[in-house]
């Protein structure tokens, strides 16, 4: 079994967010019950991204984002390489969504892709893939946290 995580989800593990609490504990249930997370090889860049404005906002030292990198990092998550598929997807969510950029997209094309949900700490994303009729995009500050 396997879950799709954006970027936003496993950064709220080390940074002080309002749902930091159920990110952290949705992915260490998934952990201990073997769930494998996806993710498109974006996630990385942006968690580096997300990161460095926690620097810039002093929420963080260079050296707290590094380490904080490295948990991220140390959860495993398969991160998949750029298809012309997943790309051409991606524009085609993008457009579903009325979306100018395709970060958010790829995450849902790779969660479509591979058949499983995709969970995310972006409201606005979920929110939008809702409406467009798909069940499998959960935000995670609408998730109870005692597993």
């Amino acid at each position: 079994m396997s879950a799709a995580v954006d970027a936003n989800l496993v950064a709220a593990m080390v940074l002080p967010l309002p749902y930091s609490d159920q990110a952290t504990q949705r992915i260490r249930a998934w952990k201990r019950a073997g769930v494998g997370l996806l993710a498109p090889l974006l996630l990385e860049y942006e968690v580096a991204a997300i990161l460095r404005k926690a620097v810039v906002a002093r929420w963080l030292t260079t050296d707290l984002a590094v380490e904080a990198m490295g948990q991220i990092l140390a959860l495993n998550v398969q991160c998949f390489p750029p298809t012309p598929d997943l790309h051409e997807q991606a524009l085609r969510w993008a457009h579903r969504l009325g979306a100018s950029k395709t970060y958010d997209a790829h995450y849902l094309a790779l969660a479509e892709q591979e058949g499983v949900e995709l969970w995310t700490a972006d409201r606005r994303l979920a929110n939008g893939a809702r409406q467009t009729g798909v069940p499998w995009v959960h935000w995670i500050g609408q998730v109870e946290t005692s597993e």
